[in-house]
């Protein structure tokens, strides 16, 4: 097959000859250049995945159960949040809350963490729930020694909060919802069983 080829003259003079693109070069060109948008994107994807944060009984990423409410936000704002509100008004004695972000919260006693509560999309447990995860697969995940009831204060049935506490009764996480995840809780196991929250 002949190829075009086009007369290009350096700047020492010399005297070389390039090919002409033809159309097939163009479409395998075109194709390549696809070919590594595709691979950037996934890269892209799986660097979002990288940052979510994985929710466990007794710890929300670096956020622990028992952790002073101040450490806590020191260690959320290491992580890159920004715009916290600061922790000074969290009450010193009693039951009080830190409200992080709209999508997550801390409940306090005497200004030491006892409870997550949670709805941000990216927060993930060891096994892989979140919120949008079926409750179907909350069950078949959480095994058999969930309590699986009707929510406190809601007249629907379909409406549960599902609940594992961990082997020595310390923690427990539960999460809420109607046919899937809408919100996670997760902290000291009396405190996942007082649903309403500081009273």
């Amino acid at each position: 097959m002949l190829h075009a080829h086009r007369q290009q003259r350096s700047a020492e003079g010399a005297v070389t000859w390039r090919p002409i693109p033809t159309a097939g070069t163009c479409t395998l060109m075109r194709f390549f250049a696809t070919v590594a948008l595709v691979a950037t994107q996934l890269m892209a994807s799986s660097g979002a995945f990288a940052a979510d944060v994985v929710l466990t009984m007794n710890s929300y990423g670096p956020v622990q159960i028992g952790m002073p409410v101040a450490q806590a936000h020191q260690l959320l704002t290491k992580l890159g949040r920004k715009n916290l509100p600061s922790p000074r008004g969290v009450a010193k004695a009693g039951c009080d809350y830190y409200q992080a972000s709209p999508e997550l919260k801390f409940m306090t006693e005497d200004r030491k963490i006892v409870r997550i509560e949670t709805h941000e999309p990216n927060v993930v447990t060891p096994s892989g729930l979140r919120v949008g995860s079926s409750l179907d697969r909350v069950r078949r995940s959480l095994g058999s020694r969930i309590e699986d009831v009707q929510q406190h204060y809601s007249d629907n049935a379909a409406d549960r909060s599902i609940v594992l506490v961990s082997g020595d009764k310390q923690f427990a996480i539960r999460v809420d919802g109607n046919q899937s995840v809408a919100e996670m809780f997760a902290g000291a196991e009396h405190a996942i069983r007082l649903v309403e929250g500081c009273s």
